[in-house]
């Protein structure tokens, strides 16, 4: 009897086992039937929105309060009508969507239309404080005289003014009304002749001329007639005693120095016996001089510019003095110019290298040694650089440890609902905005919760999030996150093509594009590896390839045609890739110009160091010490550089 009832127990157990698992399984499929159903319905309401079908939309829409991406219907239809928002509707949209990058948005739509349609009060409700665009600034400011308030709107109206280029055409009523008010005086008049003489607008020049008075004529023609012939502005009378002389000989000089420095030193120095400068004066005209002279690397008044690097006290053009004395090899100039360097910006690597290079050639050899040593522990371009000049294995730093899954001790991050909302906008194909929701949420975090969030992104394979997270968490050390390696099979198939490393692809494509096969840059750059649609015609052309433009954001065709361009550079260089990976950046008629002549060559070191450039300087690093940083992590030992490559001339 006591066996029935246990076998009877058991088959109890074993129905109700069953009964509980048949629920959790109905429940998974009917959650995921009900998302599959808002997916769709979502894309359908998107649809409606395009074609106006208002109706469809409000009817799709009442069914997707419970989805992710509801905040975005509503954003959709809120910014298609903005002249139907109220603002109390626009105020609790704009408070609804504060976790997301809408709210600035849906402003900007909301408020150029309430602007454009002269609604100040809609206006002022929905914006009580002055904006960030400069259209929306002068909106603004014309709802602030609207009410009344011309103190504030006077204020605003000579603030924007005073600027050296022509503003938008939603800032000409608030300019007529405070021209009309009699707000002009002549300093505000030569504020902005200045401005426009420094941004090289002279119609807007004769323009701001014609608003002075009588007294400043004379000597608005003086500062037009400086602009028109620099050279010849040593023939206009500039009175000691009057406030603009000062004024025009330094943004003279400063516009001479452009096209003849040694001429603008010249006039320079003998205005300085003549007038009076302030300091802001003495560094506008110092700094173009400077500047030019460095640029043009000119000889002839080395001493006074070495002076002036001390004066000025500015890291750039400190660097631009470092590059020419190192394409010199002048050791010295080396060696005394980096201590003018800022201390933040001399304990970077590079100065570092250099300072330990000098030291070296000017006979401080076992204080280079050391400098070498402490670089050498260092992962990067100039770590490994000295670990060669010194002869020892490169360091990595990986510290590839998990972070903690969870952001909070309540909700594990699958379950954010920024998480949530971004993986829907992938399913959806709507890239932007879904990396506009994660650099908000990065934003709005501190390093160990970015850590956590790069390293989900890592696991779904959100690259180049994973790779954001990490650098924006400044987790140098997380190889893992900093250098994913996807699409590996396709790599290795166009590498084995090429017969060029895999890595080598994989640095370029890492450096141009963070393993995002959508990304796009502002000149028109696309995919993986970043082609130009130009290139990728012409490399399509030669492999008789069909192409189109969209084809580029393909990851295949985009690797297809990558390697092979790249190839193509290697193969016009004899395999340098030094000069490869340059010319992959900047274009190979740069690189030619770059290349010194016969005679004249430097080391490859010096030679990367002193590229013009500072995008493909920082391109040439980075992608030859990636590279070196994926064979480790393919467990491969390369060096920065080949023998060959050390050996070359550059």
């Amino acid at each position: 009897m006591r066996y029935f009832l246990v076998l009877l127990f058991m088959s109890f157990q074993l129905v109700a086992g069953g009964s509980s698992a048949l629920a959790a399984g109905t429940q998974a499929d009917a959650a995921a039937n009900n998302q599959a159903t808002q997916r769709d319905d979502y894309g359908e309401a998107t649809a409606a929105i395009r074609r106006g079908g208002w109706s469809d939309f409000e009817q799709l829409r009442s069914g997707l309060d419970n989805y992710p991406l509801a905040v975005y219907l509503d954003y959709y239809k809120l910014s298609g009508q903005p002249a139907r928002v109220r603002p109390a509707e626009a105020r609790r949209f704009i408070d609804l969507s504060q976790d997301t990058p809408l709210p600035n948005r849906f402003l900007g739509v909301y408020l150029h239309r309430a602007g454009k349609d002269r609604r100040w009060k809609d206006f002022l409700q929905v914006m009580p404080e002055e904006p960030n665009a400069i259209e929306l600034k002068c909106y603004y400011f014309r709802a602030r005289l609207s009410e009344g308030d011309t103190l504030a709107a006077w204020e605003g109206a000579e603030r924007l003014w005073v600027y050296g280029k022509s503003r938008p055409k939603e800032c000409d009523p608030l300019f007529t009304a405070w021209l009309k008010a009699g707000e002009l005086s002549d300093e505000v008049v030569w504020a902005r002749l200045l401005e426009a003489f420094g941004a090289r607008q002279k119609s807007l020049m004769t323009y701001v001329a014609r608003k002075g008075s009588a007294e400043l004529k004379p000597w608005s023609d003086k500062l037009l007639a400086v602009y028109s012939r620099p050279d010849h502005m040593q023939r206009q009378t500039l009175l000691a005693s009057s406030p603009y002389s000062s004024d025009i000989a330094s943004y003279g000089v400063a516009y001479l120095a452009r096209y003849n420095p040694e001429k603008a030193l010249q006039v320079w120095l003998a205005y300085q016996d003549q007038l009076s400068f302030d300091e802001a004066q003495v560094n506008r005209a110092e700094y173009a001089i400077a500047l030019r002279s460095l640029y043009n690397k000119t000889e002839q008044h080395i001493d006074w510019l070495e002076q002036a690097l001390v004066r000025l006290n500015d890291d750039k053009l400190v660097e631009i003095r470092l590059r020419w004395a190192l394409g010199q090899r002048d050791w010295s100039a080396v060696s005394r110019t980096i201590p003018q360097l800022s201390e933040k910006r001399a304990g970077d690597a590079v100065w570092r290298y250099w300072r330990a290079l000098s030291r070296q050639e000017l006979g401080e050899r076992e204080q280079a040694q050391k400098d070498l040593a402490d670089i050498a522990l260092e992962r990067g371009y100039y770590g490994f650089l000295a670990a060669d000049k010194l002869g020892k294995a490169y360091v990595f730093n990986n510290s590839a440890s998990a972070a903690p899954p969870l952001v909070s001790s309540a909700r594990p991050i699958a379950q954010l609902p920024v998480v949530v909302r971004i993986e829907e906008l992938y399913f959806h194909e709507e890239d932007q905005p879904a990396h506009s929701e994660w650099f908000k949420v990065l934003q709005d975090s501190d390093a160990p919760r970015q850590e956590s969030l790069a390293s989900y992104a890592a696991e779904q394979g959100w690259h180049r999030m994973a790779i954001d997270g990490a650098n924006t968490a400044k987790a140098w050390d997380r190889l893992d996150l900093r250098f994913p390696m996807p699409y590996q099979d396709t790599f290795n198939h166009y590498a084995s093509l090429q017969k060029i490393p895999s890595t080598e692809l994989m640095a370029i494509a890492r450096r141009e594009s963070a393993f995002f096969p959508a990304a796009r840059s502002p000149v028109g750059a696309r995919g993986l590896m970043q082609l130009m649609p130009a290139t990728g015609k012409q490399v399509a052309r030669s492999l008789g390839k069909t192409h189109q433009k969209s084809d580029l954001y393909e990851v295949d065709h985009n690797v297809l045609l990558g390697s092979a361009y790249y190839k193509q550079l290697l193969d016009r260089y004899d395999g340098n890739r030094v000069f490869a990976i340059a010319a992959y950046n900047a274009g190979p008629h740069r690189v030619d110009q770059w290349r010194n002549k016969t005679g004249e060559a430097v080391s490859v070191e010096i030679w990367v160091a002193t590229i013009p450039f500072r995008e493909t300087r920082n391109y040439v690093q980075a992608v030859l010490s990636y590279n070196v940083v994926f064979h480790h992590l393919l467990g491969v030992d390369r060096s920065l550089l080949t023998m060959a490559e050390l050996q070359a001339d550059y």
